[in-house]
């Protein structure tokens, strides 16, 4: 049943994600952006290395068919041409896996960076007849009594909506505004520095796979990670827990690349940098329990709800997720008193998948600070061994990159089927 005005406040892919899923089921969704120049990523993190998971690509191909496609015609990379089995170089748990057995999609496969999946997605979002889209325009909220009635533009207008989306992120400083208790919330801290580097990709880079992951270690707290910007190019990340960043020099790149559990991308450090490194850091997984404290009006999604450690490449596709949920939501009942509730109970078991995978491995570390919960460590010892099995056995490699990519959840590594090849 179409019904109300919702105004989503945030231009980057949580906003874009729940503009798109509530279009259908809404009269009107207003997307206010305090950036004027949205010709690429908003976001603080936007221009450094990102990966799509199949979870959120499937999701972007309901919201928009032919969005991988459109990807692919811009310069996305195919990923091989078999859909069900992606050739890569995965190092973790002392062994490498060759090749992720991913499900038939039943669309294209297009691996390519956020720099084509965000403005494309915004082009789309922007079209649709019923969306409008202000930009370069702060906000504060119109709050009457507890109730949000809409958002006050900095510029003097009034935006009055029945519902209000939070897609500012982490921090965002609209949520300030709201000068209202902050929900509980659990955080990690582990002080991840990384660093992007962007490097020619080569024909013969094809002989390691479509993207490389050299895994930090129990013993090691450091990661590499070589993924395609698009076909031309590739994005290269280096980082470090506990202040342990790579440097931005060739010289000092290739030096901490060659200190990773496998020296494989001190080969691609080597090519000239077509841009300046970027620099990112990471202080903690931090979660907003939204479902625990409700203000009428007011809906939180994405990063605002859950921030993940990035290494993971779980933040787009969790925003994806968290947009239909909250879309089947409001699609379902309306903007009816209420909501607010289902809608972040709906969003807290989105998040507890990928927020399970990235601080069940960081709490690894005595020097991540956060709670770890009861078993922590009998269940990481089995993780470990379901890595190293993935390596050789097709059950044990289906079922982990479908956790890896949140088409399944970490529960699923602990069926029978599954167990006994992991433990065999």
């Amino acid at each position: 049943m179409m019904e109300g005005r919702v105004a989503v406040v945030g231009g980057s892919m949580g906003g874009l994600a729940a503009a798109a899923a509530l279009a259908p089921v809404v009269d009107e969704v207003v997307v206010i952006e305090r950036a004027s120049d949205t010709a690429g990523s908003v976001a603080p993190q936007g221009m450094l290395p990102h990966v799509m998971c199949a979870a959120g690509s499937v999701v972007l191909e309901k919201l928009f068919p032919g969005f991988s496609q459109t990807l692919l015609d811009q310069g996305a990379a195919t990923g091989g041409d078999d859909p069900a089995r992606l050739p890569v170089y995965w190092h973790a748990a002392g062994i490498v896996r060759r090749h992720l057995a991913l499900i038939e999609p039943g669309f294209p496969r297009a691996l390519c960076g956020r720099r084509l999946i965000e403005p494309e997605l915004r082009r789309r979002v922007e079209a649709l007849p019923n969306v409008t889209a202000l930009r370069g325009v702060a906000a504060t909220v119109d709050l009457d009594g507890d109730r949000l009635r809409g958002v006050h533009l900095k510029d003097g207008r009034l935006v009055d909506a029945d519902l209000v989306i939070d897609a500012t992120g982490r921090g965002g400083s609209f949520r300030h505004a709201l000068r209202l208790p902050e929900p509980p919330a659990t955080e990690v801290v582990i002080e991840l520095r990384y660093v992007g580097f962007v490097v020619e990709r080569r024909a013969d880079d094809d002989e390691i796979g479509q993207l490389a992951v050299i895994q930090n270690t129990p013993s090691l707290p450091r990661i590499g990670v070589l993924l395609p910007l698009d076909r031309t190019r590739w994005h290269i990340a280096l980082g470090g827990y506990f202040g342990g960043g790579a440097p931005t020099d060739p010289r000092g790149a290739m030096d901490f690349a060659a200190t990773l559990a496998d020296p494989l991308l001190v080969r691609f450090l080597g090519r000239p940098f077509l841009e300046e490194p970027r620099r990112y850091t990471f202080r903690s997984s931090l979660r907003r329990h939204w479902e625990r404290s409700s203000t009428p009006g007011f809906v939180a999604t994405g990063d605002a709800v859950a921030s993940f450690n990035p290494i993971y490449g779980q933040g787009m596709s969790s925003a994806l997720l968290q947009a239909q949920a909250l879309a089947d939501e409001v699609g379902r009942r309306g903007i009816v008193p209420g909501i607010e509730r289902r809608v972040a109970k709906r969003l807290a078991a989105v998040v507890n998948d990928p927020w399970t995978v990235a601080v069940g491995g960081d709490l690894l570390y005595p020097q991540a600070v956060g709670r770890r919960p009861a078993g922590h460590r009998w269940v990481s010892g089995y993780i470990e061994r379901v890595m190293r099995a993935s390596a050789a056995n097709e059950v044990v490699n289906a079922a982990w990159t479908d956790v890896q990519q949140l088409l399944a959840s970490p529960g699923s590594l602990f069926r029978p089927g599954v167990m006994r090849h992991v433990l065999a």
